[in-house]
């Protein structure tokens, strides 16, 4: 993030009050706004562009896009995609979204057909196949996805981008083992993370703290070789609650994700156990906790926070959220974005997905001897979207970040997004984790999902009777 954006989104926001009517500087007011995360300052000043220019693509697209970053306005936002589709059908960004939405709507072919528009505009982008390849296989056409995977493969490595040095290297193993090929897909890693040429984890990237061997040393102090149970906030977590008593004399470190308090609260105090960590990846849900936070902090001074990078940098432009900076010894930084896994360059990145991803894969790198899973179900709770709870455990509960979830179109795109997640999570985890251990070579602990009902399919599911005979034994 440029340590000049507040001053540049300030300039901007002289220039249009001098030029009102000039289009060009509201869409860049509106995208100044979203590098400091002023989700409201990026809306308004975009609906002032296309106000000005209803026909304008890229005040459009800006309109869209900044839209689409607020999740309760993912209606609004997927028809001023559409009207960016009716004007600029090869719009790169535009299609992007027409696919996205055509899946969560479950229209697969309407998303296939976009990708095809697509891949005429980028004919070398080997993501806009792997696209096409998810869309097949949803469809049920395995041998369709094979083919389309073993063409996003194969875009991995040209002349220009040559493998394991390329800019979609990452990619190629994940490909190539959905092109039904995993002993390649192994090797390719192998050859990526620890082969001679590219090597073991380097932790000098300039974006990273200084201290990132002393924090991995804290975080494996931390875990010390239990077994690491993390929770998520899925209607199923209901029965680990109801059965709290009977994990009480268990030694575990516990992680949770962002709505940490609920897990807190009725889980761990209860039992005398104490919160280990916390995985976050939106400021917004940062800013909206600090004082839990700060209160948890106080209350378990070793705990610590895992938080995205771009939250310090964000912090350090604004100085907001301040204890970011205050406690920075006290946070595990990763970094995120693109769907590309980690290199030997940049170790600590994984594939901007979900806090699941983000949690699973700090929690490789603490070396726990097993990982155990509750409240990922991946999906609603039963078929109707529209019943109370059947999002998340709770979900009226006040530590949720606030939203339209009571509105019904929200609630049909949250059951949307959900499974959306899976598909997404069960392709990239096993090979996002995977890497993660051979980059820092270590072992890759089990990994269990307590919830035989999930849509999380890539850990082995068992029931809660199951997990209690397994850390019995």
């Amino acid at each position: 993030m440029p340590t000049d954006a507040v001053a540049k989104q300030a300039a901007l926001r002289e220039a249009v009050q001098k030029q009102p009517k000039d289009v060009a500087s509201w869409i860049a007011l509106s995208q100044a706004c979203q590098v400091l995360l002023d989700e409201q300052g990026a809306i308004e000043a975009a609906r002032a562009a296309v106000d000005l220019a209803p026909d304008n693509i890229d005040a459009i697209r800006q309109y869209a896009y900044s839209l689409i970053q607020v999740g309760r306005l993912m209606v609004e936002a997927r028809s001023w995609f559409d009207r960016l589709y009716d004007i600029a059908p090869d719009d790169p960004v535009g299609l992007y979204y027409r696919y996205n939405f055509a899946l969560l709507s479950g229209d697969y072919r309407k998303a296939i057909d976009a990708c095809e528009r697509l891949d005429r505009v980028q004919p070398d982008n080997p993501i806009v196949q792997a696209r096409m390849a998810r869309a097949r296989r949803l469809l049920g056409d395995t041998a369709g996805a094979a083919l389309h995977s073993a063409q996003a493969a194969a875009r991995c490595s040209t002349e220009e981008d040559p493998f394991p040095f390329g800019r979609w290297a990452s990619l190629k193993p994940v490909y190539s083992a959905l092109a039904g090929d995993p002993v390649g897909a192994e090797r390719m890693s192998l050859e990526l993370c620890q082969a001679e040429g590219s090597g073991l984890a380097d932790l000098s990237h300039p974006r990273y703290p200084d201290d990132c061997e002393e924090r991995i040393a804290r975080l494996r102090g931390r875990i010390r070789g239990r077994d690491l149970f993390v929770f998520g906030n899925g209607p199923s977590l209901r029965e680990i609650i109801a059965r709290k008593d009977e994990v009480a004399s268990l030694d575990f470190a516990s992680m949770t994700m962002s709505s940490f308090q609920i897990v807190n609260e009725e889980m761990l105090r209860p039992t005398g156990k104490q919160l280990d960590m916390a995985c976050m990846s939106h400021p917004s849900m940062v800013k909206s906790q600090v004082p839990a936070i700060r209160e948890w902090f106080s209350a378990v001074p070793e705990a610590m926070l895992v938080l995205p990078l771009w939250v310090r940098e964000l912090a350090t432009v604004t100085g907001e959220p301040g204890f970011v900076l205050e406690r920075s010894d006290s946070v595990f930084w990763y970094d995120c974005y693109s769907e590309h896994l980690a290199t030997p360059q940049e170790p600590l990145h994984v594939p901007s997905l979900n806090n699941l991803l983000f949690g699973l894969f700090v929690g490789v790198l603490a070396r726990p001897r097993r990982i155990f899973m509750f409240g990922f179900d991946g999906q609603i709770k039963g078929s109707d979207s529209q019943k109370p709870d059947a999002l998340y455990y709770k979900e009226h509960h006040e530590a949720y970040h606030a939203t339209r979830r009571s509105a019904p179109e929200v609630r049909d795109f949250t059951r949307a997004w959900l499974l959306w997640d899976s598909v997404l999570f069960n392709e990239l985890a096993p090979h996002v984790l995977r890497h993660a251990a051979l980059l820092f070579d270590l072992p890759q602990p089990p990994i269990y999902n307590v919830c035989p009902d999930s849509a999380l399919t890539v850990f082995p599911r068992i029931t809660f009777d199951r997990f209690r005979r397994l850390v019995f034994e």
